[in-house]
Parts: C-alpha cells; sequence; structure tokens
C-alpha cells in the first residue's frame, strides 16, 4: 500500500522552506517492511541530496527510537546538528515536497481501515 501527502497537519503545503516531523507511536502494521521516499514536486523525482538518502524505513541502519519505541523521522532541506535527529533524517529539497509512505504485506489494521497514518507536523511550531 502507498499513501502520500502534500501537505502538513494544519493543510499547509510541504515544502524545505520549514522542517517536520513524522512520528511512527509504534512501527506501521506490515508483515515485510515499510519506507518513507522523499520526492520533488511537482516532478516527482528521488531528491538528490548529500546523505544519498532517498528513503528511511524499518531497514535503516542507525534508526534512534525512543524509550517509549516510538520513531521520529525528521524531514528538512538540512541536516539536523543533533545526532539522533540527524540518524533519523529524510532529506527534503529546498522546495515543494511529498514523502510516500509504503507498506508492504500491509497487516490487517492497515487493510480493515483502523491504522492510522500519522500525520506530517511542522516541527517546533
Amino acid at each position: 500500500m502507498y499513501a502520500q501527502t502534500f501537505q502538513d497537519s494544519e493543510g499547509r503545503q510541504l515544502n524545505g522552506a520549514h522542517s517536520y516531523v513524522l512520528r511512527f507511536p509504534e512501527p506501521p502494521p506490515v508483515e515485510s517492511f515499510w519506507s518513507v521516499t522523499m520526492y520533488s514536486t511537482p516532478d516527482y523525482y528521488l531528491v538528490d541530496n548529500p546523505a544519498g538518502r532517498y528513503s528511511i524505513g524499518d531497514r535503516t541502519p542507525g534508526l534512534v527510537h525512543a524509550d517509549d519505541g516510538s520513531l521520529t523521522l525528521y524531514l528538512s532541506h538540512d541536516r539536523p546538528a543533533d545526532p539522533a535527529r540527524a540518524a533519523n533524517w529524510l532529506p527534503a529539497p529546498a522546495g515543494d515536497f511529498r514523502p510516500m509512505l509504503r507498506l508492504y504485506t500491509p497487516g490487517a489494521a492497515v487493510l480493515d481501515g483502523s491504522y492510522e497514518i500519522p500525520a506530517v507536523e511542522r516541527d517546533g511550531e
């Protein structure tokens, strides 16, 4: 299953002029794996970046989880200064973008609609 968004939780266009968080209170319910891939708009190309990271997910080495098991991804044009945030960073373009969540072999909660995909929120605003 693929899910994408162009807007943050307040309905504003996602843009690299801002920093965002995508917090998963628990891992997405999948039987295989999940990932979030960054695309530019309006062309929908992968976002070239100095980190060479085009997607992030449960197979990404070095992700930092909170003590409660949640995972917060950081979507921004600039690399976060904090090492834990940088480990969970998905580089965004300077302009508009759309992240796409991919759920491979989605679990029952995805298929029956009871799993709620978290919203992308502006970080610190």
